[in-house]
C-alpha cells in the first residue's frame, strides 16, 4: 500500500510539474543545469559541465522515411545527427546538409554579382530547346492545326520536368555547388519564380569524377493562348539560362551557362515547299542517328563548332536496314549479298550486325532487291528512325533545298539563298558540313556534318569532313540505286542516287 502510494504521489509530482511549465507565460525562458536566468536572446539555455545535448540518431534510411521533400518548408531548421554519416545534419531550402564539410555553402547568388565571378571549368549538359506545339511554325504562314502540346511532353497534369546535369572539372577541387537559374518569361512552375531562382547542389567536396543533377519544372499550360510561350518562334524564343558557381578551394568560380530556349516552333529543322510553292516549317531530328549524347543536346551552331566531329557523324546505315548493329561505325564487314531474310526483309543469323558488302551488280546488300525496305508513303517496320519520326523522302531532301532542284549546285561562298526557303552555309571549322538557316531568321535551325561514307565493296571509311551523305526513303527507279543527298563543300545534290550497298549517314524527319 505504502510503495503504490509514492508511485503516486511521484506520479502527481511530475504531472504538477508539467503543468506548472504549460501553464507559464508563452515568452517564458528556461535554464537547465543552472540557477541562473536565460540570456533574452534565449528561450532555452543548458548548463553542464559534465554532460551535453544528444540529438537524435538517425540512419540514412529512418531520416528518408521521415518523407520531406522539396516543398517541405515547415521543417526548415530541422537538426538530427546522422549515424551513417557520423555528421549533425539540418534541414534547408529542400534538402538535408550535413556540418562536417571544410565550409559551409556562401549565400545564395545575387544575379547582380554573377557577372564578377570569375571563369572557371566543368559542364552543364541537358536539353537546350522545347518545341511546345507540332507542326505550327511558319515564317509565311501559320499552320492553323497546330498548338498540339505534346512535342516535349507539356500535357501534363502538373509540371514537365527536365534534369540538367553538372560534371566538375577533371582536376582540382569543386565544393558548394550552387545554381542560379535566370527565367525573365516566367516558364517555370510553382515556387520557382518567374524570374530568378537559386540554391544549393552540394554542401563540401565533391569528387571530380562525379556530376549532379538540377531538376527544373516547367509549367504545363506554357503553350495555351495566356501561356507565355504561345506563337513565339526562334527569333524570341523564351530563355531559361543555368548558370552554376562553385567554390575551387580559393574563391567562388562559374562553368559555362547553359541556356534552353522555349518556343512555339521546331527545335531543328527547315523550310519545306508544298504543292502551292509556300514555304512551312518541318521539324528534323537535330542530330544525325547515332551521334554521341554530347551533341544531341547543343544548338545547330554548337554543333558546328564542336571539334571532335566523330562525335557529330553518327551511324551508316545501308539502304533499308533497321538498327541492328550494322550500322555501328566499327562493325564487321562481311562479303555478301545475302540471299535469305527474315520475314521482314533483313539480314539473319551470322548476318546480322555485320556491314554486307557487294562490289557486284545490283551492288545492293540483299539479292533479289526489296523497293519496300524504306517506304516514301509511310514508315516501315524496318525504318531505323525512333518512334515519331522517319527517314526523308527524296521530294523532302528536293523542297528542304529549293523545292525544284533536280540537278547539282554550286554553292558561293558567302552561301546559297534558295527562293524564300533557306540559306546553306559551309562550315570549315569544328565540325565541317552545312548550317541551314530559315529565310527571314538569323539563326541556323539545322546542322548537317559532312560525315562521309562506307564504301559499298569493302565496308571501308571514305571522304570524311569533305563530303556528306544522307539517305532517303526512296528508291531510284531508272536503276538499282536509292535516292540520297549529296554535298560538297561547294555543290550540293538533293536529286542524287547511289548503290544500296553504300553505308550513309541518316537524318531523321517528323512523320
Amino acid at each position: 500500500m505504502n510503495l503504490k502510494l509514492s508511485i503516486v504521489n511521484y506520479q502527481l509530482s511530475i504531472f504538477v510539474a508539467i503543468v506548472t511549465f504549460f501553464a507559464l507565460p508563452l515568452k517564458a525562458q528556461v535554464t537547465i543545469g543552472a540557477q541562473k536566468a536565460p540570456h533574452s536572446y534565449s528561450v532555452l539555455e543548458l548548463m553542464s559541465t559534465k554532460g551535453g545535448l544528444r540529438l537524435p540518431m538517425l540512419s540514412n534510411d529512418e531520416r528518408d522515411a521521415l518523407k520531406l521533400t522539396s516543398d517541405s518548408t515547415e521543417a526548415n531548421g530541422l537538426v538530427i545527427y546522422n549515424t551513417d554519416i557520423d555528421c549533425m545534419e539540418f534541414w534547408s531550402n529542400g534538402k538535408w546538409i550535413d556540418l562536417c564539410s571544410n565550409a559551409l555553402p556562401s549565400a545564395n547568388i545575387n544575379p547582380a554579382t554573377l557577372a564578377a565571378l570569375s571563369a572557371g571549368s566543368g559542364s552543364l549538359s541537358g536539353r537546350t530547346c522545347f518545341d511546345i506545339g507540332e507542326g505550327n511554325f511558319g515564317t509565311v504562314y501559320r499552320d492553323s492545326t497546330g498548338h498540339t502540346p505534346n512535342r516535349s511532353d507539356f500535357a501534363q497534369d502538373s509540371v514537365h520536368t527536365q534534369y540538367y546535369i553538372f560534371t566538375p572539372p577533371a582536376t582540382g577541387t569543386v565544393k558548394n555547388v550552387r545554381y542560379l537559374v535566370e527565367d525573365p518569361k516566367g516558364t517555370l512552375a510553382g515556387t520557382q519564380g518567374t524570374r530568378s531562382l537559386s540554391g544549393w547542389l552540394i554542401v563540401g567536396d565533391m569528387a571530380n569524377s562525379a556530376s549532379i543533377p538540377l531538376e527544373l519544372d516547367f509549367k504545363n499550360d506554357l503553350n495555351s493562348h495566356s501561356g507565355p510561350i504561345y506563337g513565339l518562334t526562334r527569333e524570341n524564343a523564351a530563355p531559361v539560362t543555368i548558370n552554376i558557381i562553385y567554390n575551387d578551394g580559393t574563391t567562388d568560380v562559374k562553368a559555362p551557362p547553359l541556356t534552353t530556349k522555349i518556343q512555339d516552333c521546331f527545335c531543328c529543322g527547315a523550310q519545306l515547299k508544298d504543292e502551292n510553292d509556300k514555304y512551312y516549317g518541318r521539324e528534323f531530328m537535330c542530330y544525325n542517328l547515332g551521334a554521341a549524347a554530347n551533341v544531341q543536346t547543343i544548338s545547330p551552331d554548337r554543333q558546328a563548332a564542336y571539334t571532335t566531329p566523330v562525335d557529330n557523324y553518327g551511324n551508316y546505315y545501308q539502304w533499308g536496314r533497321t538498327a541492328d548493329g550494322h550500322q555501328l561505325r566499327n562493325s564487321t564487314p562481311i562479303p555478301g549479298p545475302v540471299t535469305t531474310f527474315d520475314a521482314n526483309g533483313q539480314a539473319t543469323g551470322d548476318t546480322i550486325s555485320k556491314f554486307i558488302t557487294n562490289g557486284n551488280i545490283p551492288y545492293d546488300w540483299r539479292v533479289p532487291q526489296d523497293n519496300n525496305l524504306w517506304s516514301d508513303s509511310g514508315k516501315t517496320g524496318n525504318d531505323p528512325c525512333p518512334e515519331g519520326w522517319r527517314v526523308p523522302t527524296h521530294a523532302e531532301w528536293i523542297s528542304i533545298f529549293d523545292g525544284n532542284l533536280s540537278t547539282t549546285t554550286s554553292i558561293p561562298a558567302a552561301g546559297y539563298m534558295s527562293a524564300s526557303g533557306n540559306t546553306w552555309k559551309w562550315n570549315s571549322t569544328g565540325t565541317t558540313g552545312f548550317l541551314v538557316t530559315p529565310s527571314g531568321s538569323s539563326e541556323a535551325t539545322l546542322f548537317l556534318p559532312a560525315g562521309g561514307d562506307r564504301y559499298y565493296s569493302n565496308g571501308g571509311g571514305d571522304t570524311v569532313a569533305s563530303n556528306g551523305y544522307y539517305w532517303s526513303s526512296s528508291i531510284y527507279t531508272v536503276s538499282n540505286n536509292a535516292y540520297d543527298f549529296t554535298f560538297y563543300s561547294t555543290t550540293m545534290n538533293p536529286n542524287n542516287s547511289n548503290f544500296r550497298a553504300y553505308g550513309f549517314s541518316v537524318r531523321c524527319i517528323t512523320e
